[in-house]
């Protein structure tokens, strides 16, 4: 690769949006569990799947593509990504992911602009400079970031829904269970007693060669949330999600000293500042951040080297398109203190449909896409089919 930069031409920012209704015959006909599948979507329900994809073009006609976490809107992401971050990046070398991600991070550090909504806009540039990067050497991103460590990457089913019947939450374990799946993720949050009852419904139906994993998504406080955690010792789980708010750093590691589980946070986290202070707390066993959220790759990196430091492993967060997954899965394949992915399995047209061809999934694994760059290609026709605006 020579020395010569490869300058940014421009950058395109796609809303899109799948409606859980369009999946029914009607608006009412979408379950309840899949409008509110945790514990966190009380206030706001779910309505459809939604991401923000992002073209960023080079002088030399290549096309870099990226995604930004796209919940609860779009639009917003979009917005940003127009309107702030792309008169900044027309020009800049698209090989300096180092120096472009500092030189935006920086930018708007300064005016508290630095998590939320412009991180996420930030993390989906980033994630197209890291696929124009290898394009541009034929190289997929994982050798980029020093691996193959792995060509395969374990992951768990994600989510077993907010079912009012534990029946129902030990059948979507089942079908979970029957397409290879050696571990599943069911949400909790509705106290030990209820929680308790779905559990020992999902234990019961998959035996105990399924590995289960727990996510409260916040709904607990100190008190509840050991006594939760006895019930999870009783049912031989470890995995304990986001039990207390996630900046209540005091508390998780007092949790943590209480029930001994593994405490898991990070989801909604964006930098390896965030992480430095839980690390400093002791307040957790692993750290799960989200590609298309946390910066991108270049942060998602640094998370992970930080966090080696002090033993704690990565589990990066799955909700996304079927750009972000692929982005994961080269952080995953090149990331030493991987811990698991987490493959989630809520209906996503956009997760699923938007690649010519998606990661296979096979044996409780993924495998990481080997092309140049993300080593995916976009069906346009899906891509416009689910786009509701263009920026």
């Amino acid at each position: 690769m020579s020395n010569t930069p490869l300058l940014i031409t421009k950058v395109e920012a796609l809303a899109l949006s799948a409606a859980f209704a369009d999946l029914y015959d009607s608006p009412e006909d979408v379950p309840d569990w899949l409008r509110y599948p945790a514990s966190s979507h009380r206030v706001l329900p779910r309505h459809g799947q939604y991401a923000t994809l992002l073209k960023v073009h080079a002088a030399d006609g290549s096309v870099g593509i990226g995604e930004c976490y796209g919940l609860p809107s779009p639009e917003v992401t979009a917005t940003v990504v127009s309107t702030v971050l792309a008169p900044l990046l027309v020009g800049q070398d698209a090989l300096a992911t180092t120096a472009v991600w500092e030189r935006l991070y920086q930018g708007q550090a300064a005016g508290g602009h630095n998590r939320g909504f412009y991180l996420e806009a930030l993390a989906g540039i980033d994630m197209a400079l890291w696929d124009l990067r290898g394009k541009a050497v034929g190289q997929p991103v994982h050798r980029l970031l020093g691996g193959p460590i792995r060509e395969r990457v374990d992951c768990y089913a994600s989510p077993v829904a907010l079912h009012a019947d534990p029946q129902a939450s030990a059948e979507q374990a089942r079908f979970y269970a029957d397409q290879g799946f050696r571990a599943l993720k069911v949400k909790i949050g509705r106290g030990a007693r209820t929680d308790r009852a779905h559990l020992t419904a999902v234990r019961e139906e998959v035996g105990d060669d399924i590995e289960i994993l727990t996510d409260v998504n916040c709904a607990y406080d100190l008190d509840e949330a050991t006594r939760v955690g006895a019930v999870l010792r009783d049912l031989d789980i470890s995995w304990f999600e986001e039990p207390l708010q996630v900046d209540d750093l005091a508390n998780l590691a007092e949790l943590r000293r209480r029930t001994g589980l593994t405490i898991v946070n990070g989801e909604t986290h964006f930098t390896r500042f965030d992480l430095r202070d839980s690390l400093l707390h002791q307040a957790i066993d692993v750290f799960m951040p989200n590609v298309a959220r946390c910066g991108g790759i270049t942060e998602a990196t640094r998370i992970a080297a930080l966090a080696s430091a002090f033993h704690v492993d990565i589990a990066p967060h799955g909700v996304g398109s079927g750009v972000s997954l692929a982005a994961a899965l080269h952080l995953c394949a090149a990331t030493p203190n991987l811990r698991t992915y987490e493959y989630n399995r809520l209906p996503n047209p956009i997760r699923e449909d938007i690649l010519v061809e998606a990661p296979e999934f096979r044996n409780g694994a993924l495998t990481v896409p080997t092309g140049p760059g993300l080593g995916i290609e976009l069906d346009d026709a899906v891509v416009d089919r689910y786009t509701i605006a263009r920026f």
